[in-house]
C-alpha cells in the first residue's frame, strides 16, 4: 500500500484515519487475531466497499498504520538517519504502550516485523547494497531485528533507559550492523568463494 500523497483528496485521507482510528481502538480492547474487517467496519462507519478501496484486509491496513513510524526507524541504516525522530518515535510508542505491546506480539507480530523488514530494506542505498556481504532482503532482516528487537523489550519494561538513550543506541548499533553487512568492494568487483 503506498502513502497517501500530501495533494489526495482530504475524504480519501479522512477515511484512511477514520479506519485507522477505529483499528487501533479494537487493539485495545481486542487480541489482533479476534479483529474482523467487519467490527473495524462497524467501529468507523465506513462501507466494506470503500475498506476495500483502501485495503486487501486488515494486515494491510495494520502494516499502513505504522508506515510513518518504521520508515523513521529504518532510516537509521542510510544517510537519512535523524536521531532526534526515533527519540520521538520512541517517546510516542511509549505513551501508546498498551497498544504498541499488543500489536508487537503474537499474531500481529509476523505482519509488524514483515513491514519493518521491507522499510529497511527499501533505506539501503544502491551503494550500501552493492557492497553488502549476504542478499539485501536477508540484510534488511538482520538489521529490523536489531532495530526492533530493543524496541520491543523497552516498552515491555524489561530494562529501563531514556527514549533519547534508546534511540542513540539504536542509531549507533545500526551504523555499526550495517557497516559489518558490507565489504569493502562493490558487489561486482567481490572475489567469489570456491565452493
Amino acid at each position: 500500500m503506498t502513502p497517501l500523497e500530501p495533494n489526495e483528496d482530504p475524504r480519501r485521507r479522512r477515511t484512511r484515519q477514520d479506519l485507522m482510528a477505529a483499528f487501533f481502538s479494537l487493539v485495545l480492547s481486542q487480541r489482533y487475531h479476534e479483529i474482523r474487517v467487519g467490527d473495524v467496519l462497524a467501529r468507523s462507519g465506513v462501507s466494506r466497499s470503500t475498506f476495500y478501496e483502501h485495503f486487501r484486509n486488515k494486515d494491510e491496513l495494520l502494516a499502513a498504520s505504522l508506515e510513518g513510524p518504521f520508515q523513521t526507524l529504518a532510516h537509521l541504516v542510510g544517510e537519512r538517519a535523524d536521531v532526534n525522530k526515533v527519540c520521538a518515535i520512541l517517546e510516542h510508542f511509549w505513551q501508546n504502550r498498551a497498544l504498541a505491546r499488543s500489536l508487537f506480539q503474537g499474531a500481529a507480530l509476523r505482519i509488524v516485523r514483515g513491514t519493518l523488514v521491507v522499510h529497511v530494506e527499501n533505506a539501503l542505498s544502491p551503494a550500501q547494497r552493492s557492497r553488502l556481504r549476504i542478499p539485501a532482503r536477508l540484510a534488511a532482516h538482520g538489521l529490523a531485528d536489531g532495530l526492533f528487537s530493543p524496541v520491543v523489550a523497552w516498552l515491555l519494561g524489561e530494562a529501563k533507559c531514556s527514549a533519547q538513550e534508546l534511540a542513540v543506541a539504536l542509531q549507533l548499533s545500526t551504523a555499526a550492523a550495517t557497516r559489518a553487512l558490507q565489504t569493502g568492494l562493490p558487489a561486482d568487483d567481490q572475489p567469489r568463494r570456491k565452493e
